[in-house]
């Protein structure tokens, strides 16, 4: 009787979509699946009766968690119950939105109507309100405001306490108040900023000669050049900080400074001399920055004569950016012997680039025979055409300039690699028997740096095409030690069709109280929208992660959405000799989203991989 109750009751209960679309929603919000309840939620916004106003603001909630600022405006705007329900958690989903748009003004309006004090408010929840508050404030340049929001919102966290009282001092202005504050940080990783802090605090303040003198013990030298430009008056103290720009923009600098650098010189404008304008041009290519340098480079390239070697890095920057024509053009005026072989060669590639590959491949051959002793030039000429061949379908040509490259140009860095593709193309076109022959003379020779695993499994390929099966095998066999980390020693495996390997077991890591806090803590700092603070913290616990024992910092860095920083973390382990096993494996090549792609794989019935 109970299992025939049962069936019915089974049968006649609907779906759990059709019967809450509401709940769906919500599941897929706390699965972490933001877009997914949005999706889930179109159709009930979509019909006036079902367009609830619980229904809105689960669908702006959703909206916030993927940053869909725009559709938080158009779903909670204007609506009559913002400051009657929900706790206005309507109105701090538009602070957000609004501080994240920078439109301060409507920051300000919507954050303070969501600090409104209410007693059954959670202090988590009114600590975000403040800090939305504070950082309006703060944008608004309402300083003393937003010292009293931080530190109102840092009684509300004290775990939290010593970053928010950070804050607090650096937007305000009297000294004795921002060291007493100062006094009650105390945690590690916040105690370095402090000097940072009161730098910033100097610079909001207006102290000129303060902030920048402590910028400059910090090391932060375009924050100090920035802070004192606000007080030149004069044309020669103005060339005078464009040249400190230029020093700071001197090959060695750091990038990130660098990149300030570039910054600040596109908003003030400096007046530069010629050698300033070249060396920041040069280092904007150098970072990166292609559309800088040629901004610099054109007037530059019109005014003067510019020097070859700029020519190389103007027509370089060029082409980053897609204008292959006029790269064409700028490498074609080298002429100083020293640069036109490698001139020669950008120029035929950048013809090529831009579609014009009838010209490019006769320009190509003329890198070899004008420039035979150029190796970089005309090796790397010999390559590009080869490769050419290749797509063209020519492979007889592509194996003839591989084979004269690697004959002619025996200090090549592509030597190798040509060596190894000539053969290679042999095997292709029939010829596995002089393949073989030309691979095991050069690994005889020391001449396959870096291709010897590859030139190995090669051979064996080669010899089981000529019909020795024997040597083949003992070819592959030679590759096993290199263990399953190895492309070519798996592909060696399969073909000797053997497990030369144990499996990895997984044995994850137990991270350890101290190391689950600092992350804690940094999670809990990006959910209230302080976002460097997070950032100081996790960094923090990722400089100090040393030899093997770095693992167990990448486990939680993986464990908490940080796959990139994972794997530069476990390389560093593995370097210091952390065990080759399946978890280091797991974290030097991480499955971001793992659980999220198991769980969908399952609902929509398709294999995971």
């Amino acid at each position: 009787m109970r299992r025939v109750v049962a069936l019915l009751l089974a049968l006649c209960a609907p779906p759990l979509r059709a019967q809450s679309p509401l709940l769906s929603a919500d599941s897929a919000l706390s699965a972490g699946q933001p877009w997914r309840a949005s999706q889930l939620l179109a159709a009930v916004l979509a019909t006036p009766a079902t367009r609830t106003p619980e229904a809105v603001m689960l669908a702006a909630r959703a909206a916030a968690a993927w940053e869909g600022w725009p559709t938080v405006r158009r779903l909670l705007e204007g609506q009559p119950w913002l400051d009657a329900r929900f706790d206005r958690l309507g109105r701090r989903l538009l602070a957000e939105g609004a501080l994240a748009e920078d439109r301060n003004p409507q920051a300000l309006v919507h954050a303070l109507a969501a600090a409104t004090p209410d007693s059954a408010r959670a202090p988590d929840e009114q600590a975000q309100r403040l800090l939305l508050l504070a950082r309006a404030y703060d944008r608004l340049d309402q300083l003393d405001s937003a010292a009293a929001a931080y530190q109102r919102a840092a009684i509300l966290l004290p775990d939290l306490a010593d970053w928010v009282t950070l804050r607090a001092a650096g937007v305000t202005a009297d000294s004795t108040t921002r060291a007493t504050l100062y006094a009650r940080v105390s945690s590690p990783a916040a105690l370095p900023r402090i000097p940072w802090t009161e730098a910033l605090a100097r610079d909001r303040a207006n102290d000129i000669d303060g902030a920048a003198v402590r910028y400059d013990r910090l090391g932060a030298h375009v924050a100090a050049i920035r802070v004192r430009w606000r007080a030149v008056i004069t044309d020669s103290a103005r060339r005078a900080l464009g040249h400190e720009l230029a020093t700071v923009m001197a090959a060695g600098s750091p990038v990130a400074e660098a990149r300030d650098a570039l910054d600040l010189v596109a908003r003030v404008a400096p007046p530069l001399s010629r050698d300033d304008r070249l060396v920041i041009a040069r280092r904007a290519a150098a970072i990166n920055r292609p559309q800088d340098a040629i901004d610099i480079y054109a007037p530059a390239s019109k005014a003067l004569m510019l020097p070859d070697a700029d020519r190389i890095i103007y027509g370089s920057a060029l082409g980053a950016v897609s204008r292959w024509t006029e790269a064409a053009a700028v490498f074609a005026g080298v002429t100083d012997r020293a640069f036109a072989g490698r001139a020669a060669y950008y120029h035929a590639r950048a013809l090529m680039r831009g579609g014009e590959q009838e010209l490019a491949i006769p320009a190509l051959r003329e890198v070899v025979k004008n420039f035979p002793r150029d190796t970089v030039a005309a090796s790397t000429a010999l390559h590009l055409l080869a490769d050419l061949a290749i797509d063209a379908g020519n492979l007889d040509s592509a194996r003839a300039d591989y084979r004269a490259l690697a004959t002619r140009y025996p200090s090549s860095a592509l030597r190798a690699h040509a060596i190894f593709l000539a053969a290679v193309i042999g095997w292709g076109t029939g010829k596995p028997g002089a393949a073989a022959s030309e691979l095991e003379q050069a690994l005889d020779a020391h001449l396959l740096t870096g291709e010897v695993d590859a030139s190995r499994y090669w051979i064996g390929r080669a010899q089981l095409a000529t019909g020795d099966t024997v040597a083949a095998r003992a070819a592959w066999r030679t590759l096993l030690d290199r263990g399953p980390d190895n492309y070519y020693a798996v592909r060696a495996a399969a073909r000797l069709d053997t497990l030369a390997w144990p499996a990895m077991v997984l044995q994850p890591l137990l991270p350890t109280d101290s190391l689950n806090d600092v992350f804690n803590r940094a999670q809990r700092l990006d959910a209230l929208g302080l976002t460097a603070e997070a950032k100081f913290e996790r960094d923090r616990a990722i400089g100090l992660a040393r030899g093997p024992d770095a693992a167990r910092v990448a486990e939680v860095l993986l464990a908490r959405g940080f796959a990139s920083r994972a794997a530069l973390l476990a390389n560093r382990a593995l370097n210091a000799g952390a065990p080759r096993d399946g978890t280091i494996w797991q974290l030097l090549y991480p499955l971001p989203f793992a659980g999220t792609l198991r769980e969908i794989a399952a609902r929509e019935q398709v294999d995971p991989l």
